[in-house]
């Protein structure tokens, strides 16, 4: 069974990194769907375990957008 999660980036400016977030994260294993909103500044992702969770922040951290969970 799926999970979802909002979680808040503070440095998404613009759609620009809405699409690398989205790029980026795709291919991590366990992500099911991740979706951007530039003005809140969230990411809402679908993911598989926590494990898969674990994966997908630490990606987000390395491409340079640092998360919290809201």
């Amino acid at each position: 069974m799926s999970k979802q999660i909002k979680l808040h980036a503070p440095d998404i400016s613009c759609q620009h990194c809405a699409m690398t977030i989205k790029r980026e994260l795709s291919p991590v294993e366990g992500v099911i769907s991740v979706e951007v909103d530039v003005p809140s500044k969230t990411i809402d992702l679908t993911y598989a375990d926590d494990a898969a969770l674990a994966r997908a922040k630490a990606m987000i951290q390395e491409i340079g957008y640092p998360v919290v969970q809201s």
